[in-house]
C-alpha cells in the first residue's frame, strides 16, 4: 500500500512539473513573438501572456495587463482597451482584491456595450456574476446572469442559453421561484439533450434535484439525482459525482434517514479528498455531516466538522459559507451553554447576511439570537432581537422563521409571568405551525376538487348536447307532419292523376319519416347509454368521496387529537409519552400523504388525464429504483426485499405508470408483512409477455376478501402488521393501469401464508 502511495505521489508532481513546463513553454513563445509583432497585435499578445501567467506568477499577469492596456490606449483601440481592463480585473480577483477587480470589470463592460461586442459582453456579465457572488450580493449575481441568458437569447448562441439558463433555474430555486426555476432548467435541458452535452444534461439534472429538496418532491429530487449520476461517472466527473452523493445525502437527511445521509456525505468526502480538492464543496460536505451529528445529539463532533468547513470557506473567501458554518457553530455552543462563543458566531454571521442583504438568513440570526438571550435570562435583549426578526420574516413571509419567533417569545412571556402574552404568542405559533402544515394539503384537496368538478362538468354538457340533438330531431318530426296534413288537404280536391303524383310523394315522404324515426331511436339509445355512463360515474364519484370522507377522517382525528394533548399537556407527559404521540402523527401524515398521492392519481385516471407514453425500458432498472425508495419503510420493519430479474428482460409500456404499479405493490407487501419478514420481486418471459410477480410472507388474504380487492363496489379499509391503514384504492389503480398497457393482474394467497402479486405487460 505504501509504495502505490509513494508511486502516485511521484507521478503526481511528475505532472505538475509537465504543467509548468507546458506553461513555461507557452510563456516563451508569446513572448517571442513580440518583437515581430505589430501594435495591434502586440496589445493581444500581451493580453494572453498575461492569462497564461495566472497559473504562475499574479504579479506578471498584473504588470502584462498594464502593459497592454497603456498600448490599447495609445492606439485608441476600444475593444483592446476593453480586453485589457478585463485581463487587470482577473488578475486583481485572483489576488483577492476584489474591489479593484469590480472597478476593472464595469470599465470593461462599459466599453463593451458601447461597441455592441457581444462575444465580449457576455465574458463581462460572466466575470461579474462570479465577482459578485464571491462576496455574497445575490441581487447583483442574479442580475448579471439574467442578463447572460438574454444576451445569449439575442445571439442565438444556444451555449450560453443552456449554461446561463442552468445557473438562473439555481437563483430561482433558491428564491423558491419555482415556476420560472423549472421554465429555466427546462430550456437547459432541452438544449443540452438537443446537443448531447452529457456535462450539460447531468448538471441540470443535478441542478433540479436540488429545487425538488427545496419543494419537498423527495421522491422526484431522488429520480433526478440518480439520473445524474451516471452521467457524471461516464465522463469521469469525480467531483460531479462527488456533488451528486452529497445531495443525495441531504434528501436522506430531510427525511429522517440520518445514517444513510450520513455514508453518502462521507462517500462525497472521500472522493473530494481522492481529487485533492480543498474548496468550498468539501466545505458544504463538512457542514453537512457535522449537521447530521449535531441532529444525533453529539455537538463535539458536530463542533469539530463545523470547524474544518469553516476553515475552508475562510480559505477561499466564501461569504455565505461562513456566514451558514458560523451560524450553525453558534447553535452548537447555544447547546453546549458557551454562551460567548455563540454570541460571537450569531454575529459573525448577522455582519456577513447585513452586507449581502440575506435577508432570511438574517431574520433566522435574529431569531436564534433571541433564544440565546432567553437561555441567559436577559429577557429584554432577547425581545429586542426576536423584534428584528418578527420585522424581516413578516416581509419576507417566511412561516417557518414566524413561528419560531412566536414560540421563543411564549417562552419569554412565561418567565417574565406575563401569561396573557405568553398565550397570545403561543396561539400565534400554532397558527403559523398549522399553516405551514394544511398548505400543501388543502393545495393537494383543491387540486382533487377541480379536476372532479371539471370532470362533472363535462358529463353535464355532453348530455346536455345529446338532449339538444332529440329535441331537434322532434321539432323536424313535428314540422314534416304539419307539411304532410297541409299537402293532404290541398291535393284533396285535385284530380286522380295529380293523386297518384302526391301518392307518389308520399311514398317518397314516408320513406324520409322512417330515416328520421330510426335516427331518433339510435339518438334515444346512445342518450340511454350516456345516461347509464352517467350513473356509473356518478357512483364512482359517490364512493370516491365515501373514502375521502372515511379515510381522511381517521388520520386527521389522530393528528389533530394526540397534538392538541402534546400542546395542552406537554409538562405533564414524559419523554416516552411525547414521543409515542410524535410517532403517531408523523405515521398518520404519512398516511395522509400516500392516501392523497393514490386519490391524485386515481382521480388522473378516471379522467383521462393521464398521458400513455409507451417505451422499451429494463424491467430490473425500474423495480430497483422503487425498492431503493421504499428501503426506509422496509428497514422500519425490517423487511428484507430481494430481486430474481434478470438484466436482459425488457418490456413495452410506459415506465412511470408501470413504475407505479410495482411502487404501490410493494407499499402493500410491507403494510401486510410482519416485522422480520422478506418480500421478492421477480420477473420472467412468456410468450410476447413479461410476467412481473411481488411476494410476500406476510398475513395472507382470505378468499371473500379477494373478491373485493380490484372492485369498487366495497369499501375496503384493511390494516397493516403495524397497524397501517389503506383503502384499497392503489390495487384499483394498479388494474386500470396494467389494463390501460395490455396487460392482467391477479393475486395467488393463502391466509397467514402471504400472497403473490403477478401482473403482464407486452415484450
Amino acid at each position: 500500500m505504501k509504495t502505490t502511495r509513494h508511486i502516485a505521489v511521484f507521478l503526481f508532481f511528475i505532472f505538475q512539473a509537465l504543467q509548468v513546463y507546458a506553461t513555461e513553454s507557452m510563456l516563451d513563445s508569446l513572448i517571442k513573438k513580440l518583437d515581430e509583432a505589430d501594435a495591434s497585435d502586440r496589445v493581444d499578445l500581451l493580453n494572453d501572456i498575461s492569462r497564461e501567467y495566472w497559473s504562475v506568477s499574479l504579479e506578471k499577469s498584473h504588470s502584462y495587463a498594464l502593459k497592454a492596456l497603456e498600448l490599447a490606449t495609445g492606439l485608441n483601440d476600444t475593444a483592446r482597451i476593453a480586453n485589457a481592463m478585463n485581463r487587470l480585473g482577473n488578475a486583481y480577483y485572483l489576488n483577492g482584491n476584489y474591489q479593484e477587480a469590480l472597478n476593472h470589470y464595469n470599465k470593461s463592460l462599459e466599453k463593451r456595450l458601447g461597441i455592441n461586442d457581444y462575444d465580449g459582453t457576455l465574458g463581462s456579465y460572466n466575470n461579474l456574476y462570479l465577482l459578485h457572488d464571491r462576496l455574497g450580493n445575490k441581487e447583483k449575481v442574479a442580475d448579471y446572469v439574467e442578463k447572460a441568458v438574454e444576451l445569449s437569447i439575442q445571439t442565438g448562441d444556444k451555449s450560453g442559453i443552456a449554461s446561463y439558463s442552468n445557473i438562473l433555474g439555481v437563483i430561482k430555486s433558491n428564491r423558491h421561484d419555482f415556476d420560472n426555476a423549472i421554465t429555466c432548467f427546462g430550456r437547459a435541458l432541452e438544449i443540452y439533450t438537443e446537443t448531447n452535452n452529457i456535462e450539460g444534461i447531468a448538471s441540470t439534472l443535478n441542478n433540479m434535484g436540488g429545487m425538488y429538496q427545496r419543494m419537498s418532491l423527495y421522491d422526484r429530487a431522488q429520480e433526478c439525482f440518480h439520473e445524474a449520476l451516471p452521467l457524471y461517472r461516464k465522463t469521469d466527473d469525480i467531483t460531479g459525482v462527488a456533488s451528486v452523493l452529497n445531495n443525495i445525502g441531504i434528501t436522506h437527511r430531510q427525511i429522517g434517514n440520518l445514517d444513510i445521509a450520513l455514508n453518502f456525505y462521507n462517500r462525497s468526502l472521500k472522493l473530494y479528498k481522492e481529487k485533492d480538492v480543498g474548496s468550498t464543496s468539501t466545505a458544504s460536505v463538512l457542514n453537512n455531516i457535522g449537521i447530521i451529528w449535531y441532529e444525533k445529539g453529539d455537538y463535539e463532533t458536530a463542533l469539530d466538522y463545523y470547524s474544518r468547513a469553516l476553515v475552508n470557506y475562510e480559505n477561499f473567501s466564501d461569504s455565505h459559507g461562513i456566514a451558514v458554518t458560523s451560524h450553525n457553530t453558534g447553535i452548537i455552543h447555544t447547546r453546549l451553554k458557551n454562551y460567548q462563543d455563540a454570541l460571537e458566531s450569531y454575529l459573525k454571521s448577522v455582519d456577513i447576511n447585513k452586507t449581502a442583504g440575506n435577508n432570511y438568513s438574517l431574520a433566522n440570526n435574529y431569531n436564534n439570537l433571541g433564544e440565546l438571550y432567553l437561555l441567559k435570562n436577559d429577557y429584554n435583549i432577547a425581545i429586542e432581537y426576536l423584534e428584528k426578526g418578527l420585522e424581516i420574516a413578516l416581509n419576507l413571509s417566511a412561516k417557518d422563521l414566524i413561528s419560531e419567533n412566536y414560540l421563543f417569545r411564549s417562552h419569554i412571556y412565561e418567565e417574565t409571568n406575563q401569561f396573557e402574552k405568553a398565550l397570545a404568542s403561543y396561539s400565534h405559533y400554532n397558527t403559523y405551525r398549522d399553516s405551514i402544515f394544511t398548505e400543501d394539503m388543502g393545495n393537494k384537496i383543491a387540486e382533487l376538487q377541480i379536476m372532479h368538478k371539471r370532470a362533472s362538468l363535462d358529463n353535464e354538457l355532453e348530455l346536455l348536447l345529446k338532449t339538444s340533438d332529440i329535441q331537434q330531431l322532434q321539432l323536424q318530426q313535428v314540422r314534416s307532419l304539419i307539411i304532410y296534413l297541409v299537402i293532404i288537404s290541398v291535393i284533396s280536391g285535385l284530380c286522380i292523376s295529380i293523386l297518384l303524383g302526391m301518392y307518389r310523394y308520399r311514398i317518397v315522404l314516408n320513406h324520409s319519416l322512417q330515416e328520421k324515426n330510426q335516427q331518433l331511436e339510435s339518438a334515444h339509445s346512445n342518450l340511454v347509454a350516456a345516461e347509464t355512463n352517467l350513473i356509473k360515474l356518478n357512483n364512482a364519484k359517490d364512493k370516491f368521496f365515501s373514502i375521502i370522507a372515511h379515510d381522511l377522517k381517521n388520520p386527521f382525528n389522530a393528528l389533530l387529537g394526540f397534538s392538541e394533548t402534546l400542546i395542552h399537556k406537554y409538562n405533564d407527559l414524559s419523554r416516552e409519552q411525547i414521543y409515542t404521540y410524535i410517532d403517531i402523527i408523523n405515521k398518520s401524515a404519512t398516511s395522509l400523504y400516500q392516501l392523497l398521492e393514490n386519490l391524485l392519481e386515481w382521480s388522473k385516471s378516471q379522467t383521462g388525464n393521464i398521458n400513455y407514453i409507451p417505451e422499451k425500458f429494463q424491467v430490473k432498472e425500474v423495480a430497483d429504483r422503487e425498492i431503493f425508495n421504499l428501503i426506509p419503510a422496509a428497514n422500519r420493519k425490517n423487511i428484507s426485499i430481494q430481486t430474481e430479474i434478470s438484466p436482459n428482460i425488457t418490456a413495452f409500456a410506459d415506465k412511470n405508470i408501470i413504475s407505479a404499479v410495482i411502487r404501490n405493490l410493494l407499499n402493500n407487501a410491507i403494510k401486510f408483512t410482519f416485522y422480520d419478514g422478506t418480500i421478492l420481486i421477480s420477473a420472467r418471459e412468456t410468450r410476447k409477455k413479461v410476467e412481473v410477480s411481488v411476494s410476500d410472507n406476510g398475513v395472507g388474504i382470505s378468499k371473500v376478501a379477494k373478491k373485493k380487492l380490484f372492485s369498487l363496489d366495497y369499501n375496503v379499509t384493511t390494516t397493516g402488521t403495524n397497524d397501517e391503514k389503506g383503502t384499497g384504492l392503489g390495487l384499483l389503480l394498479c388494474k386500470e393501469f396494467v389494463e390501460k398497457s395490455g396487460g392482467t393482474l391477479w393475486v395467488d394467497s393463502k391466509p397467514g401464508k402471504g400472497s403473490t402479486f403477478t401482473f403482464t405487460i407486452p415484450v
